[in-house]
């Protein structure tokens, strides 16, 4: 369906670099030099430029990007019709929190009807959005930060971040000064987590790092955090609904930190997406 021109420009968004985008495609240096040049003419706008010696995207190569993404999910939705009419798959993904403590319960219901089927994805925010960006997922699930202005986003619900202890530490139940946190040892989820970034976020927001805590640990799994947390003396940042799963924790606020962190339906194609949300919450 594309002009093997697209494909070249996919591959070297990807790779920004020509020589690895000639190899992966078999092709020579000045031929991927000659399908970018052919598609900005074609579209009278530059893709990438030099800064020095680095190549960089251009606003119009996201702006295209974005659109091809879009293409690329609706060809791939119609391609799955053509393969199994009678049968419906979706291709879900998911944040940690919200895959194993929000979603989990929406899954086992779609499930229920024996011609639907589900690959449900849960990963963090940065390997979600590059399946979106690979057309491997219909829809997103994803918390905290998303950079709205590549992706398509449907609000799903907030939910209040807090802080969150074992029930029998001094922080149960209590707003404490920020300082007061990094006396303790943080449970932190890997890089590229949305929990992770906006815990980051808030803290350089009043002035501090990670690197204010005396220990941090990181940790992606959240069943091993929530243990060490009923073990130990640590503390973690996490959404609302995890407690309701685990009664041996407690939750705590920080002074001047209050947090309602976004859920959001983040995605490629709108119309596909609608369809496949709907589809999947009944």
């Amino acid at each position: 369906m594309f002009d093997s021109r697209i494909f070249t420009f996919l591959c070297l968004y990807k790779e920004m670099n020509y020589r690895k985008t000639a190899e992966q495609l078999n092709m020579t240096q000045p031929g991927v030099t000659q399908h970018i040049q052919h598609l900005e003419k074609q579209y009278g706008v530059k893709f990438f430029t030099y800064e020095g010696r680095r190549l960089c995207r251009t606003r119009e190569a996201e702006i295209f990007k974005r659109h091809l993404d879009s293409i690329i999910a609706e060809e791939k939705a119609m391609r799955s019709e053509f393969a199994a009419p009678q049968q419906l798959i979706l291709n879900v993904g998911a944040t940690k929190t919200i895959g194993e403590f929000v979603l989990a319960g929406y899954a086992m219901e779609f499930l229920k009807d024996p011609g639907h089927s589900l690959n449900y994805i849960i990963d963090n925010t940065e390997s979600l959005l590059k399946m979106l960006d690979d057309s491997e997922l219909d829809f997103a699930v994803i918390e905290g930060v998303v950079d709205k202005s590549r992706y398509g986003y449907r609000l799903f619900k907030k939910e209040k971040f807090l802080g969150i202890c074992r029930k029998d530490h001094p922080f149960a139940g209590k707003e404490v000064p920020i300082e007061a946190l990094f006396k303790e040892t943080l449970l932190l989820r890997e890089k590229g987590s949305g929990t992770r970034n906006l815990l980051e976020q808030a803290i350089r927001d009043r002035g501090f790092s990670l690197r204010s805590f005396e220990r941090t640990v990181s940790l992606s799994n959240f069943t091993i955090i929530t243990e060490l947390l009923k073990a130990q003396n640590c503390i973690t940042f996490a959404y609302a609904p995890i407690l309701q799963q685990h009664e041996g924790l407690a939750a705590f606020s920080v002074e001047g930190m209050h947090i309602e962190g976004e859920f959001n339906f983040v995605y490629c194609n709108k119309s596909i997406a609608d369809e496949k949300i709907s589809q999947f919450f009944g």
